[in-house]
């Protein structure tokens, strides 16, 4: 039953990049013109990985430690796995970015494209704040979901670099929590 869904799960994926092809250039454009000099100076700040490293990281780690959970280092896992995870896959797909080359500072390595890691980190961040710290659900997907948003309204990334680095880092914080639940985490 689970190698069926495998398989299944691979070829809805593989059907979803290539309707996503088509999707990217439209959605780029579309946003290309659309840039507004007093929005810009808010997303730019919602968009830098710093920021983001605080709000669903820092800040929700203290919660659940000052909580005393036992999940407490969930978002640590779930926040190395998908940086880990997300610059590997970057290197072997090595997709260029929308807006030309970006690299890493200090090391000076050029940063690709698919997928984007900070979709994947807030995503794999999402289902154990969720469980966690549910009073604040909304907070934290709706802060998700402008993290995807600002890396497009930049040109940062294609519209399927966020929505894989999303799916993909979904379903590395839920297998996480799911381990953690199960008591193999």
């Amino acid at each position: 039953m689970m190698k069926k869904l495998n398989c299944l799960l691979i070829l809805v994926a593989g059907i979803l990049i290539f309707a996503l092809a088509g999707i990217d250039s439209l959605a780029a454009s579309m946003f290309k013109n659309a840039q507004d000099p007093a929005l810009d100076f808010i997303l730019n700040i919602a968009t830098n990985f710093a920021f983001l490293f605080f709000v669903m990281f820092i800040i929700p780690t203290l919660i659940l430690y000052m909580k005393k959970s036992k999940a407490f280092y969930l978002p640590l896992v779930a926040f190395l796995a998908s940086f880990v995870l997300a610059f590997i896959i970057k290197l072997l797909v090595l997709r260029q970015r929308p807006v030309g080359d970006i690299t890493y500072p200090l090391i000076h390595m050029i940063d690709y494209s698919f997928p984007s890691m900070h979709s994947m980190v807030a995503f794999a961040l999402l289902p154990v704040l969720n469980r966690h710290i549910p009073k604040a659900w909304l907070f934290w997907t709706g802060f998700a979901f402008l993290i995807a948003f600002t890396r497009i309204y930049f040109s940062f990334h294609f519209l399927s670099d966020i929505f894989f680095g999303a799916l993909f880092g979904y379903f590395i914080g839920d297998h996480l929590l799911e381990m953690h639940e199960k008591g193999r985490l």
